[in-house]
């Protein structure tokens, strides 16, 4: 790895868009099965922080355009103290935290995204339990300390798979807002429950549905049931669904790989759960086949390669994609719904996990939001909100009971909670 590279395409409007509403920081976190011992962790997270240089950086300010300078190639482990995904106050884009069973990972979204986030996770736990003398082979699942770090894992893939298109993306409607009071003292309220990941997967399959799918149409009949049911407001109901572009166009970076479909409903008094449910199906199997990702691609690429833009000094492009993401990013959605999909350890290293999370940062004008992942058949919704008001989660986690007869453990940091 170089000194410095430049942000991969996705990277370049965190920078201008971060503040302490809007942190651009989401973690991944592991449950083991017994508590954290903070010393071996801090040795695996030293010796693996070694193969990930791409993630031991720093943000710089260039004429044109924000870059990553790689900073010394160490990780201080934390004892996990204040709410999930807080600003950065040290300049490290990366964070490791420990409490009682958890190991958490939280990381600006600048430098990679849930996938890259996870490939760190999975090194970094793997490396600690071999520390504590577990015997655990990698079977090809791990990227191990050992292993040198390929020019493929800090390419940017969307330069990789840009192709020159004339045709426009698609104009965004406005979407449905959520409102609330804040929490005090302000923070991140995270509430996860967690089923059985192969029994919802049975329930989704039997109406023709993935698991996103599913829990999409439900999250958006959760919303019009507790904030629009007795409000005439017409205006859509729509989810923003990150989704991983390196299964249909494949690429082994470690850096930023995604797109953001939306997913909406115009929901009635008339509407019922299946309605919203055909609709979702329908929309993400159009919105996210090949040929309309290679658009969002080449869209996203051509604006950055255009001279008019590369030659704007980085304040006023700052200023520029932060009116963009307020006005037509953030105000284009009301919820996101990010799911990591089933993640596969060891069969060894399976043993001593109970589970996994991922946590989504909230926004100012998304104060809710949503992450999933599923690890031994353990699949765990994590509602990250910002308000005081939980009725739409509590809709969604008993609907989610009522409807499927599936067992759901509900628990919380109980940050901002009054007692």
């Amino acid at each position: 790895m170089n000194k410095w590279h430049k942000l991969d395409n996705a990277a370049k409007i965190f920078p201008a868009v971060k503040n302490e509403s809007n942190t651009s920081i989401f973690r991944v976190a592991m449950i083991l099965h017994e508590a954290i011992q903070s010393d071996i962790l801090q040795k695996a997270a030293n010796i693996t922080i070694q193969r990930y240089p791409m993630l031991s950086v720093e943000i710089r300010m260039g004429t044109f355009w924000n870059y990553l300078s790689e900073q010394d190639g160490t990780v201080v482990i934390e004892q996990e103290k204040d709410y999930p995904c807080y600003p950065i106050t040290d300049g490290r884009l990366l964070r490791v935290l420990y409490y009682n069973k958890r190991i958490s990972v939280e990381v600006f979204h600048s430098i990679t995204d849930g996938a890259g986030a996870v490939e760190f996770l999975k090194t970094l736990a793997h490396q600690y339990l071999l520390l504590l003398g577990h015997n655990i082979k990698s079977e090809g699942l791990i990227i191990l300390p050992e292993e040198m770090p390929t020019k493929h894992e800090i390419e940017d893939s969307y330069l990789r798979y840009y192709e020159p298109s004339q045709s426009q993306r698609l104009k965004e409607e406005k979407a449905f807002q959520l409102y609330g009071t804040p929490i005090e003292p302000f923070g991140n309220n995270v509430i996860s429950g967690v089923v059985s990941a192969s029994q919802l997967n049975k329930i989704a399959k039997q109406e023709g549905a993935t698991i996103t799918a599913y829990l999409t149409a439900l999250l958006i009949y959760s919303i019009y049931s507790e904030t629009m049911k007795y409000e005439k407001d017409e205006e859509k109901i729509i989810i923003a669904v990150p989704v991983s572009l390196r299964k249909l166009f494949p690429s082994k970076t470690l850096r930023n790989f995604f797109s953001v479909v939306n997913i909406g409903a115009t929901v009635t008094e008339n509407t019922t759960f299946s309605m919203i449910l055909e609709e979702v199906i329908k929309q993400l199997t159009q919105k996210t086949e090949k040929e309309n990702l290679q658009q969002n691609i080449s869209s996203n690429v051509l604006m950055e390669k255009s001279i008019w833009i590369k030659i704007v000094p980085l304040f006023i492009k700052h200023a520029f994609l932060k009116y963009s993401f307020d006005s037509l990013g953030d105000s284009r959605k009301t919820v996101t719904l990010s799911n990591l999909g089933r993640i596969v350890l060891p069969e060894e290293m399976s043993k001593h996990v109970d589970r996994m999370e991922t946590v989504v940062y909230p926004t100012a004008k998304s104060p809710i939001n949503c992450g999933i992942c599923s690890v031994n058949d353990q699949l765990t919704i994590t509602f990250t909100r910002r308000i005081v008001e939980t009725e739409i989660i509590q809709y969604f986690f008993r609907h989610l009971a009522d409807v499927t007869k599936l067992d759901v453990t509900i628990y919380s940091n109980e940050w901002g909670i009054r007692k």
